[in-house]
């Protein structure tokens, strides 16, 4: 009997994948039988070293996702293309006040917002074309409910995912692709290492491990998630119930 959650014989792209829950969603792929493409603003040899010592398929790009000619040409050499998880983010703890902020607040919407429109865009076409594919956005519970204690650039840019996923969804879905979202909440990544968060106001009392997180975006790759369809699912320990 076919395991409609194997990820056999699927090839999955995941940018930000040196490191978090991108590095984490590599290595749940991974177990499930995907083939892999990596990429982050440095290709990540180390994880794909490991991952090919057992028996995975790996394939490692470096580009930064804010510029489209670079991802386009990316995708344009692919082989094969199924599933797309668009992680790639950047999320400073400033506040609008300090000096500078205008233009990390540019650099936060060109990763978070602009760079899951030029990876998308290129991905679609293709996907649409082949008749079928999966794309996972991962957006943040920022962008749900402005978040534990995220900025506004951070929150504005993963509400805008959150909005664009429906948008995306509907175009593709004719053709067969489906596009979902995945919101976490404060995760134990590099990208929160400093930051104290109030256990007391997440319900399960404790931030998510990368793998509680890349264990969902996992299943929106696979044929499991056939008739989910635009839809930006919680993993956030109830911090937003939705």
């Amino acid at each position: 009997m076919k395991n409609e959650f194997s990820l056999k014989d699927k090839s999955v792209l995941i940018t930000g994948a040196a490191g978090g829950i991108g590095e984490a969603t590599a290595r749940v792929c991974a177990e499930l039988g995907a083939s892999l493409v990596l990429a982050d603003l440095v290709e990540p040899l180390e994880l794909a070293s490991e991952l090919k010592a057992s028996g995975t398929i790996v394939e490692t790009y470096g580009f930064d996702v804010t510029d489209r000619m670079a991802t386009e040409r990316i995708i344009e050499g692919l082989d094969r293309l199924d599933a797309v998880v668009v992680n790639a983010g950047f999320c400073p703890w400033d506040d609008w006040s300090d000096d500078g902020w205008d233009d990390v607040f540019n650099r936060v919407i060109d990763v978070n917002l602009q760079g899951v429109l030029h990876l998308t865009r290129a991905c679609l076409p293709r996907m649409c074309e082949s008749g079928s594919g999966n794309i996972v956005l991962v957006s943040s519970v920022a962008g749900r409910m402005g978040g534990l204690k995220a900025s506004p650039h951070y929150v504005a840019a993963k509400g805008g995912v959150n909005a664009l996923v429906k948008w995306m969804a509907r175009k593709a879905a004719p053709y067969g692709v489906v596009v979902n979202a995945v919101a976490p909440g404060a995760t134990a990544t590099g990208m929160t290492t400093g930051q104290s968060f109030n256990a007391d106001a997440i319900p399960l009392q404790r931030l998510a491990e990368p793998r509680e997180i890349a264990l969902p975006i996992s299943f929106l790759c696979s044929s499991a998630a056939s008739y989910i369809c635009g839809t930006t699912l919680d993993v956030n320990g109830g911090v937003f119930m939705n």
